[in-house]
C-alpha cells in the first residue's frame, strides 16, 4: 500500500482540489507502518470538487462509476448536474481485473470487486464530504463535525484523514464483510490516539449512537 499511496500522491499532486487518503490507508499513515493487506485505496474529497475529479479521471483514461446503492453502479462519461446525490465514486483503469460488471441497462451495472490485495494504482474509491471555513462535517444523523486542522493531517506530504475521523466512519460498518478490518483498525489505533482524539471519538459516537456502540466501553477506560 505504501507504493500505491506514493503513486496516488504523484497523480493527485497540484490538480486543483484537496484530497486525503482515508480508510485503512490512513490508519497505516497514522501508525507509520503497514498493518494489514488492503483491497483498495480510499480517497476523501469535497463535494465542490466532484466534477473536477470526474473530468480528471476520465481524461486520464480511467472509468468512473457512481454508486447507486444495493451493489448497483452507474457509469459516468462527463460532469454531473448539481445537486449531487450519491456520495461514492468508483474509478479504475482498464487493466483492473478484480472489477466485475454485470450490465443491467442504461449504463448501469451490478458491481463487484474481488477481495484481493491491490497491487498497483489501478483502483480508487472517492468519498465526498462537506466542509466550511472551519469544520469538516461527517455523514450521519448527529451532525458530527471536526475542526479542519484536526481532521486533515499529513505524513511526508501525503494528506490523510485523522484516525479518529476514519474510525467514526468505520463505526457504522461493524456487520459487513470488512468487519474484521474495521475492528483491527480500531484495536491498533486506540493505544496511539491522544486524550483529545479519544474524547472526540467517544463524544461523537455517543451522539451518533444514543443507544450505545460496541467501541464506547473501550474509549471510556
Amino acid at each position: 500500500m505504501e507504493k500505491i499511496i506514493s503513486q496516488a500522491r504523484t497523480f493527485f499532486y497540484d490538480r486543483g482540489f484537496d484530497w486525503s487518503i482515508c480508510g485503512g490507508g490512513a490508519i497505516d499513515l497514522f501508525l507509520g507502518k503497514e498493518t494489514r493487506i488492503h483491497k483498495d485505496i480510499d480517497v476523501a474529497a469535497f463535494w465542490e470538487d466532484r466534477n473536477i475529479i470526474i473530468e480528471l479521471m476520465l481524461k486520464s483514461g480511467w472509468k468512473v462509476f457512481e454508486a447507486c446503492g444495493g451493489g448497483i453502479v452507474h457509469e459516468l462519461f462527463g460532469k454531473q448536474e448539481i445537486p449531487f446525490e450519491k456520495r461514492n465514486l468508483f474509478s479504475f483503469t482498464g487493466n483492473e481485473s478484480r472489477v466485475k460488471l454485470d450490465p443491467i441497462g442504461d449504463d448501469r451495472y451490478r458491481f463487484g470487486l474481488e477481495k484481493q490485495e491491490q497491487n498497483g494504482f489501478t483502483y480508487v474509491e472517492f468519498l465526498f464530504n462537506n466542509r466550511d471555513d472551519r469544520y469538516f462535517y461527517l455523514p450521519g444523523k448527529a451532525n458530527v463535525r471536526r475542526l479542519l486542522n484536526k481532521a486533515l493531517l499529513a505524513s511526508d506530504d501525503v494528506p490523510y484523514l485523522a484516525p479518529e475521523v476514519v474510525l467514526f466512519y468505520k463505526s457504522s460498518y461493524l456487520d459487513g464483510f470488512d468487519v474484521t478490518d474495521h475492528i483491527q483498525d480500531f484495536n491498533l489505533s486506540l493505544a496511539f490516539l491522544d486524550l483529545e482524539q479519544k474524547q472526540w471519538l467517544r463524544e461523537s459516537l455517543e451522539k451518533e449512537y444514543p443507544s450505545g456502540h460496541a467501541w464506547l466501553q473501550r474509549l471510556e477506560r
